[in-house]
């Protein structure tokens, strides 16, 4: 696990919302250019995508809750001052960049772009070493063997 710099905060300068719309983007935009698609006939593809994009703003809603109810920073380049281990927490270390990845293959669906799909590997690394790594070792160093234990207990993604 890398390290971050000081045990204020986990380090991340770049938003992962901000890295999940760039991937997208630039996937969408190689999509355009090729011009692939699905097919006509793909439109439940669609309506999966709509689903998918419901499911996770939804689980992201729900984490967002979890958050100011715990009266903790959802902000991934600021100090958390509680540890959230229910609801979606129960089942994921990382239920929001979850419900990121989910939004990307669902938009991915809705806009019939496979290239774009593509791409949601890409966005699963970066998240995982770039973002969720220095989380997991500033949570380490924040709360100790309470978050080791969580660690043991809950999943990464599911």
């Amino acid at each position: 696990m890398k390290k971050p710099k000081n045990n204020t905060t986990p380090g991340v300068r770049i938003p992962p919302p901000l890295i999940v719309l760039v991937i997208l983007l630039a996937g969408l935009g190689v999509d355009f250019v090729v011009k692939t698609g699905f097919g006509m006939s793909a439109w439940w593809l669609q309506l999966l995508g709509i689903g998918l994009v419901v499911l996770g703003l939804a689980l992201n809603l729900w984490c967002a809750v979890l958050y100011r109810k715990a009266k903790t920073n959802i902000l991934p380049n600021t100090a958390d001052s509680n540890l959230i281990e229910t609801g979606p927490f129960g089942f994921s270390r990382n239920p929001i960049y979850l419900g990121m990845l989910i939004v990307f293959v669902g938009i991915s669906l809705i806009i019939n772009a496979p290239l774009a799909l593509l791409g949601a590997p890409l966005v699963w690394f970066a998240l995982r070493f770039y973002v969720i790594a220095r989380e997991e070792a500033y949570l380490v160093g924040r709360f100790g063997d309470a978050y080791i234990a969580y660690q043991s207990r809950v999943r990464r993604w599911i």
